[in-house]
This record gives structure tokens, sequence and C-alpha cells, in this order.
């Protein structure tokens, strides 16, 4: 994100911090630091989503995204929220841009959950409505906040764990269905739109969704070599601050 940002608008990268080691927090907060950047870390209570239904290759930080309106201040209107399987190739300052003064968020619609309606009859999401990927979102915050979406979407996963499949996508695809704007895909470039073959564009957010698919795991991804170059680029710079 930082490397490709050509915009002359400050950014403040916000973590949230569960159970982050001192190690792994050092080398965020210097490879933020080397483009002159902020960070800041958002303490969540490590217990606080401890009831909710999880998979094999999603931990409980799933949830955090939910509590983000409680954790930052309440002068913060508007956030991007991203995952952090992604390797991000454009200026979010574009991604930022999209108004979204009458919606709840902004999303890209499921490659594959929402083009194939897998979750709209368990969910009750109306044939006319989309299902978006939780992923890449820009979060209204003023607008969440009045309208308490997060005690929302708790007390739906709270009556409905067993429908539950996606932990967080799924709740919030249940409360937000008719409340969101939908972007286009090349902001969440999830790894199923490689299968779509209609579809051709350049991502400007590459997202390695799905369990077998990371490419620090695997090089059976078609698009590791987009990562390899990123990779490359943060042990190169954190070899050079080690010898300086």
């Amino acid at each position: 994100m930082l490397e490709n940002k050509t915009s002359s608008n400050p950014i403040i990268i916000y973590i949230i911090d569960s159970q982050i080691s001192k190690k792994n927090k050092k080398l965020l907060t210097n490879t933020v630091n080397h483009f002159g950047a902020e960070v800041s870390y958002l303490t969540i209570d490590p217990t606080l989503y401890d009831n909710f239904i999880l998979t094999h290759h999603l931990t409980q930080e799933t949830y955090h995204r939910i509590s983000i309106p409680d954790l930052l201040g309440e002068d913060i209107e508007k956030v991007i929220y991203l995952d952090s399987d992604m390797i991000i190739k454009e200026d979010v300052t574009k991604l930022w841009e999209n108004n979204i003064d009458d919606y709840f968020i902004a999303a890209v619609m499921d490659a594959w959950l929402g083009l194939k309606k897998l979750r709209h009859t368990e969910l009750s999401i109306p044939d006319e409505c989309e299902y978006f990927n939780a992923g890449v979102l820009v979060i209204n915050l003023k607008k969440w906040r009045e309208h308490s979406i997060t005690k929302q979407i708790i007390d739906f996963m709270n009556k409905n764990q067993s429908i539950i499949r996606y932990p967080s996508q799924d709740s919030m695809n249940a409360v937000l269905y008719d409340k969101w704007l939908q972007l286009e895909p090349k902001w969440n470039y999830q790894s199923k739109h490689l299968y779509n073959t209609d579809l051709r564009l350049e991502p400007s957010i590459i997202h390695y969704t799905g369990t077998d698919s990371k490419p620090w795991w695997s090089e059976k991804h078609p698009l590791r070599a987009e990562y390899d170059i990123y990779s490359k680029k943060w042990k190169k710079n954190i070899k050079t601050k080690k010898k300086n």
C-alpha cells in the first residue's frame, strides 16, 4: 500500500492488536516508518468473540473488523479496512474517494458466494441483492454508529450460530445486504476471479482468498509472483536497516 501511494494525502494505519508479539509489532512499525507513515495499535479484548464459530483457517481475528467503530475515536467518521492476505497495487486514495454518504459500507461482491448466490437462502438475503466479500471495506463509521450496526451483527450471530458458514462475513451480509455500495472488482480481486473467463481487468488489490492459496504457503497461486515482488523488497529494507 505504501509502496504504491502517489497522492499527498496522509495515511494513518491502525492495526488491531489482540495478541501480536513484541517482535512482530517492531517489524510492522519499522516497515511503516520506512515510508514516513504513521502506525497506531488498537487494543481489543482477545476474549470478546470467544463464543462465536471459527473455521480451520479463520481465527477469532476475523471478527475484529466488527469492532472498528468502537475502537476508533468518534472524530473518525470513515475508514478503509483491509485483510492482511493482500497486495495493494494502486493508490488507495482512489478507493477512499468513493462517496459512501448514503451507505454503511462499500465493498466488492464475493467472487464465488455472491456470484452463485450460495448464501442468500440461509441468510434471508433477497435475490435482487448481492453478497459482498468483507476483505476490503470502506466503512461509514458515523452512519454505522448511529444505527448500532455492531450490536445488530452481534445479535444476529448470537441467534444464528447454526447457519453461519463464513464467520463475521455472513453476519455482516445478513444485516447490511441492502445498505452497501458495490465497488469495481479490481478493488478486491479474489482468487475465484481468476476462474471467471468473462472478467478481464488489472487488479488494484489482489486478495489471496481461500485456504490453500496463500503465497507464503504455496507456489501454486497464479499471482504468486506479485507477492514475491513485495516480499523481496520488504526483506531488502529490513536487511538495510539492520546494517545501518
